[in-house]
């Protein structure tokens, strides 16, 4: 369908219609706008899950350090809190050794205040407990001593009869100086424990990765203290 438009007098002109469309071509409508509803609901990728156990092939015994773990409560909810360790000067803790001996000095002498919660620390910069902790934030100060001297014949002087040299004593008093250390805790996730279970269905969920992730901490921190 034609149109018009003003020309340079002011008055109106015709415009050409518009070609012919060929016969073998077939006529594409845009489509309708996406609402933006749509475009702002949340994707959720679950792991691709996996089918039946394989059939073909020769059957060999294989020894693995899995074991099987039964879960009988999964109500409730793992709450996940980051951790951020620094020294009293405000420097970071970047030494992945020392983190757990802090964490459990501050479970060992903030009990109270942390509701005697048990933890389940992965090492660096995740916490995880059974239900919440009394706050979303929660910052506390420890002191350890640093015991990091050495513990073989090297603290023995060199005559062998195992009593330290002069020089040994003076080295033990700097090695075994005291650090305190800053310790914040914030809420940073909460986990269902609901999906561990379906997990061990074979049902996986949004959560099922974070979930398994939490189990294995604590099965690891238990076999650490074992």
């Amino acid at each position: 369908m034609g149109g018009s438009e003003l020309d340079g007098n002011g008055t109106e002109e015709a415009l050409p219609p518009p070609p012919p469309i060929p016969p073998h071509i077939v006529p594409i409508q845009a489509a309708d706008q996406v609402p933006a509803e749509s475009a702002k609901k949340k994707i959720v990728r679950v792991p691709m899950a996996r089918r039946n156990l394989g059939t073909k092939g020769q059957k060999i015994p294989l020894l693995t350090n899995h074991f099987r773990v039964k879960v009988s409560n999964v109500e409730g909810h793992f709450f996940h809190y980051s951790v951020a360790l620094s020294y009293e000067d405000g420097r970071a803790v970047d030494g992945k050794g020392i983190g757990r001996k802090v964490i459990d000095k501050v479970h060992e002498t903030y009990r109270s205040d942390l509701a005697d919660k048990e933890f389940a620390y992965d090492g660096e910069k995740s916490l995880f407990t059974v239900g919440p902790l009394p706050r979303n934030k929660l910052e506390f100060t420890v002191v350890l001593d640093d015991v990091s001297a050495a513990r073989s014949n090297g603290n023995r002087s060199p005559d062998g009869h195992g009593s330290p040299s002069e020089n040994d004593r003076k080295r033990l008093r700097r090695q075994y100086q005291s650090k305190t250390f800053k310790v914040e805790i914030s809420f940073a996730a909460k986990i269902p424990m609901q999906a561990i279970g379906n997990a061990l269905r074979g049902q996986e969920s949004e959560n099922s990765q974070e979930a398994l992730r939490v189990l294995d901490i604590i099965l690891r921190q238990h076999a650490s203290k074992q």
